[in-house]
C-alpha cells in the first residue's frame, strides 16, 4: 500500500478517535443498516435466488389440475396415470402423498415421517439411492408395494449405518416391508401444500404410492396426488405446454364426465416452493434498503455538520500546497474508514441475525435451511459498505474540497457551513422524513392488519388445549374397528385427572386443511358439475366443547351418533348461509352425500382455514363412527390444568389400549395457532424495527439541522432582539424553518408511500394499502416528533442574550 495512502488512513483513524460521540453514532447507524441488509440479502439469496438442490432444477415443474372455479388443484390418481403415459415432452412424472409409518415394538413405538412416492421420483429430482435401488413401476402394483427406502438419517439412527440393511425385512404399522434402498445424505424433499411435508422438512422413510391400473369413478373425482415432473432438455416451455394441453384434451375426451372441467396446469418448481415467501422477503428487502439509504443520508448530514469545525484545517492544508484532489481523497478515505468499521460490526450482526432466523424462523418459511452468511453475502456486505461510504462521503468531501483558501481561513469558517451547506443538510433531513414516513406507514399498516387479524374471533379457543396425533394402521383397523377404538380411547382419556373435554378430529384449526367434496341437497336439484361444495372433516362427539366452537343452531353430535344410528352431519355457518340463507333453515335438511342421505343435525360456528382469510368456506363435519377414511386423527384435550402435564398420562393410557401405537406430534393448540401467524408476526416485527430506526434517524436529522441553523443565526437573532423581538418571536422563526423541512419531507413521503405500500397488499388483512387513518396517524406522529426535535434548539435560541448574539461572528 502506498505510503501517502497509509498516512491518510492513520490520520482518519486519529480524527475519528478525537470525536467519540460522532464516531459512535455513525458506526452504530451504519452497523445496524449494513447488518440488516446483509441478513435480509442472505434470506433472499437462500430462499429466492439460490438454485434448488436438485440436478438441472430449472427443468423441474409441479403439475396440477384446474377447473374454471378451482385453480391449482392436486391431480386425480387415474389422471396422473394417463398423463404419465400420454405426455412426450417430459423425462418423467412422479406423484407423492404423505404416508407416515410406525416403527418399533410395544416398548418404544415411534411415528416415522413418511412419504408415499411413485416410481422414478428420486431420478426425476436427480438422485439415486446411496445403497440399493429406487422404486420401479412394478412396485406400484398393490401386491408388490411392501418395499421402503430409508432416509440417510434413519439408516444411521436405527440401523447404525449398516450397509447390509438392504434386503432386510422390517415391521412398519403392522405390515412387513422389505428395505430396498437408502438415500444419500442431504436429500431434501420437494415439498408441497397438500398432504405432504414442506420443502426440506425431515422425511424418515419413503414407501410406494400405488397407481391404480383399473378404472373407477372415484379415481378421477378424488384429487390428492402431488405431481412433479422434469422437462426434457431439448424441449422449450411453449412446446411442453402444447404437449400437456394436448394430453389434457385427450384424457377429457376419453372420460368426459369427470374430466370435462379439468385441465392440466404447470408451475416451475421453484416458483411453487418460494411463492408464498416472496412478498414477505421483497417487503423486508425494500424496508432494509430504505433504512440503509436513511443511514447514509444521516451520516452525510453528520459529516456536513462537522464541516464548519474543519474549515480552517482544510484552509491551512490548501495554503501549504494540498490540491483539491488530495483534500478530497483524504475526506473520502475518512468516510471509507468509518464505513469499514460500520460494515465489520454489521457483518457480525448479520451472522447473529441469520443464525437466529435459521433456528427460530417461522416453520412455513420455505428453504430456511438454505439461509446462511456465505462468500456471496460477505461480498454483498463489502459492496454495500463501500457504496455507503461513497454515498455519504461524497457530498461533504466535494463541499470542503471546493472551498477557497481565503474563505476557509476566515474566523469560524462560516462560508463552509453557511447557506449552501445548510440548504444541503435541510434537503437531506427532508429525505429522512420522507423515507421515515414510508417505513412507519408500512409498519403501521402491518400493525393494524395484524391487530385486526388476531382480534377477529377465530371460532375456537386455543387456551388450555393440548393436541397430538394417533395414526391407526389400516392393516389392523378398518372403519368399524377404528370407530370402536376412538370410542374406547375417549372413555379412557376422560377419566384422567384434569381432563375437561376431548375429541378426535381429522385436522386442527389454522393448518391449511383442504379436503373438498360436492353434495346434493335433497329436493333441490342442481345442474351437473354445478352443485354445492364444501370442506369435509371427520370428528367425534365433544368436538365443539373441546375446541370451544359455537353451536349456532340445531344440536351437537352425541355419543349415540354411532355406526348403527341414522346418518347425520354437522355443517358450519358459512355453508348454512350460502345454501339455505340462515342457520335455522339448514337444520333438518337432507343431503345426498357419498351415496347416502344424511340429515343436518346442527350448525356450528365458522373456523377459517387460515387466520388471514377474510371468510370461512362452507364445511361439513362427519361423525367419525359413521363415515371415515383411514388417516391420522388428532386428539384434542381441554384441561383445567397445565395441558402439557397431561401428555404422559395420555401416553400411558394409550399403551393400555394399544401398546404399538405412538403418541405423535404433541403440541399445545396455542403453538399450532401461533405457527399459523409466525411469518406475518416476524414481518411485522422487522418492518416495525426498521420504521422505528427510521423515525429515530429522522429525529436526529431534524435536530441536527435545526441546531446548526440556530448556531449560524445567533447574530441575526441578536439584531432582532435589539430591535424588539420577543422570545416567542425567535421561537416562531425557528419553528417556521423546521416546519417547512418537515412538511416538504411529508409531502414527498406520502407520494412515495402511495406507490410502495401497494406491495404490501398480499400481507394485509382488513386494511387497504392506502388506509387514510394510517397515513394520517403516521403524519401526525412525524409532526409531533419533529416538534420535539425542533423544540430544544429553539428553546436554546431564546436563551441567547442580545449582547452575546451581537458579539458572535457573522
Amino acid at each position: 500500500m502506498p505510503q501517502p495512502l497509509l498516512q491518510d488512513i492513520r490520520y482518519a483513524i486519529r480524527l475519528l478517535r478525537r470525536s467519540p460521540g460522532f464516531t459512535t453514532t455513525a458506526l452504530l447507524t451504519l452497523a445496524l443498516s449494513i447488518g440488516a441488509n446483509a441478513a435480509i440479502f442472505s434470506a433472499v439469496k437462500g430462499v429466492l435466488i439460490s438454485p434448488l438442490p436438485y440436478a438441472d432444477p430449472d427443468r423441474l415443474v409441479r403439475l396440477f389440475e384446474e377447473a374454471p372455479d378451482t385453480p391449482h388443484f392436486p391431480m386425480a390418481p387415474a389422471d396422473f396415470r394417463d398423463y404419465r403415459a400420454e405426455v412426450q415432452t417430459f423425462d418423467g412424472l412422479a406423484a407423492y402423498v404423505r404416508g407416515d409409518l410406525q416403527l418399533g415394538d410395544a416398548q418404544r413405538p415411534e411415528q416415522l415421517r413418511g412419504m408415499l412416492v411413485t416410481a422414478g421420483f428420486f431420478k426425476i429430482l436427480g438422485y439415486q439411492p446411496a445403497l440399493g435401488r429406487e422404486f420401479t413401476l412394478n412396485d406400484e402394483i398393490e401386491a408388490n408395494s411392501n418395499v421402503v427406502i430409508l432416509s440417510h438419517n434413519l439408516w444411521r439412527r436405527h440401523f447404525n449405518g449398516d450397509p447390509g440393511v438392504v434386503g432386510r425385512s422390517i415391521q412398519l404399522s403392522g405390515r412387513t416391508f422389505q428395505i430396498v434402498g437408502v438415500l444419500p445424505d442431504g436429500f431434501q424433499h420437494v415439498g408441497g401444500t397438500f398432504r405432504t411435508y414442506g420443502h426440506g422438512e425431515r422425511v424418515d422413510i419413503w414407501s410406494v404410492l400405488v397407481v391404480p391400473r383399473d378404472e373407477h369413478p372415484g379415481l378421477r373425482y378424488s384429487h390428492y396426488f402431488n405431481v412433479v415432473g422434469r422437462i426434457r432438455r431439448d424441449v422449450g416451455w411453449s412446446e411442453m405446454r402444447t404437449d400437456l394441453d394436448r394430453a389434457g384434451v385427450t384424457v377429457a375426451k376419453r372420460y368426459p364426465r369427470p374430466n370435462s372441467p379439468w385441465r392440466p396446469s404447470v408451475v416451475p418448481l421453484k416458483q411453487e416452493i418460494v411463492g408464498t415467501a416472496e412478498p414477505t422477503l421483497l417487503t423486508l428487502t425494500g424496508a432494509a434498503f430504505a433504512v440503509l439509504l436513511l443511514a447514509c443520508v444521516n451520516v452525510a448530514g453528520l459529516l456536513l455538520g462537522r464541516a464548519a469545525s474543519r474549515s480552517r484545517e482544510i484552509g491551512v492544508r490548501a495554503a501549504l500546497g494540498a490540491t483539491r484532489w488530495r483534500i478530497g481523497r483524504q475526506l473520502l478515505i475518512e468516510s471509507v474508514v468509518l464505513a469499514t468499521g460500520g460494515g465489520a460490526l454489521g457483518i457480525a450482526l448479520a451472522y447473529g441475525a441469520v443464525a437466529a432466523l435459521a433456528r427460530f424462523g417461522p416453520s412455513d418459511m420455505p428453504r430456511l435451511q438454505s439461509i446462511g452468511v456465505d462468500a456471496q453475502v460477505l461480498l454483498f456486505a463489502v459492496i454495500v459498505t463501500f457504496g455507503s461510504a461513497l454515498v455519504f462521503g461524497l457530498v461533504p468531501a466535494l463541499r470542503l474540497a471546493r472551498t477557497g483558501v481565503a474563505e476557509s481561513l476566515k474566523e469560524g469558517g462560516r462560508s463552509v457551513a453557511g447557506a449552501s451547506t445548510q440548504s444541503t443538510r435541510r434537503a437531506l433531513a427532508a429525505v429522512e422524513v420522507a423515507l421515515a414516513f414510508v417505513l412507519v406507514v408500512s409498519s403501521g399498516l402491518l400493525l393494524r392488519s395484524f391487530v385486526a387479524m388476531i382480534s377477529t374471533p377465530p371460532g375456537f379457543d386455543a387456551n388450555g388445549v393440548i393436541t397430538a396425533s394417533i395414526d391407526l394402521p389400516p392393516v389392523r383397523y378398518d372403519r368399524h374397528a377404528a370407530a370402536a377404538f376412538y370410542q374406547r380411547a375417549a372413555e379412557r382419556f376422560r377419566t384422567l385427572p384434569g381432563v375437561r373435554e376431548l375429541t378426535f378430529t381429522s385436522d386442527l384449526p389454522w393448518t391449511g386443511y383442504d379436503e373438498n367434496t360436492g353434495f346434493e341437497i335433497v329436493g333441490r336439484p342442481s345442474r351437473d358439475g354445478d352443485g354445492p361444495e364444501a370442506r369435509y372433516h371427520f370428528i367425534t362427539h365433544g368436538y365443539t366443547r373441546a375446541t370451544s366452537t359455537r353451536l349456532v343452531a340445531g344440536r351437537d353430535l352425541a355419543a349415540a351418533d354411532g355406526q348403527q344410528a341414522p346418518p347425520v352431519v354437522l355443517i358450519n355457518e358459512a355453508a348454512a348461509r350460502k345454501y339455505w340463507g340462515a342457520p335455522d333453515a339448514a337444520v333438518g335438511a337432507r343431503l345426498n352425500l357419498w351415496g347416502a342421505e344424511r340429515t343436518v343435525a346442527g350448525v356450528i360456528g365458522d373456523v377459517r382455514d387460515m387466520p388471514w382469510q377474510l371468510d370461512a368456506v362452507p364445511a361439513l363435519y362427519f361423525p367419525q363412527a359413521q363415515m371415515w377414511y383411514p388417516q391420522p386423527m388428532y386428539l384434542v384435550v381441554r384441561s383445567n390444568l397445565n395441558p402439557s402435564s397431561l401428555v404422559e398420562p395420555i401416553r400411558q393410557a394409550l399403551k393400555t389400549l394399544d401398546p404399538a401405537l405412538p403418541l405423535a406430534n404433541v403440541r399445545p393448540l396455542e403453538a399450532v395457532a401461533g405457527a399459523a401467524i409466525a411469518t406475518r408476526r416476524l414481518t411485522l416485527w422487522l418492518v416495525t424495527a426498521f420504521g422505528l430506526t427510521a423515525l429515530f434517524l429522522a429525529i436526529v436529522g431534524i435536530y441536527g439541522v435545526t441546531a446548526q441553523a440556530v448556531g449560524q443565526r445567533q447574530h441575526e437573532f441578536g439584531i432582532r432582539q435589539a430591535l424588539g423581538a420577543t422570545r416567542a418571536d425567535i421561537m416562531r422563526l425557528v419553528f417556521a424553518s423546521g416546519a417547512l423541512l418537515t412538511l416538504g419531507g411529508l409531502l414527498v413521503g406520502v407520494a412515495l408511500a402511495l406507490g410502495s405500500t401497494r406491495l404490501l397488499a398480499s400481507l394485509l388483512y382488513g386494511v387497504t394499502p392506502v388506509d387514510p387513518a394510517t397515513f394520517a396517524g403516521v403524519a401526525a406522529v412525524l409532526v409531533v416528533v419533529a416538534i420535539g426535535a425542533i423544540y430544544l434548539p429553539a428553546w436554546r435560541a431564546t436563551r441567547i442574550s442580545a449582547a452575546t448574539a451581537l458579539r458572535a461572528p457573522e
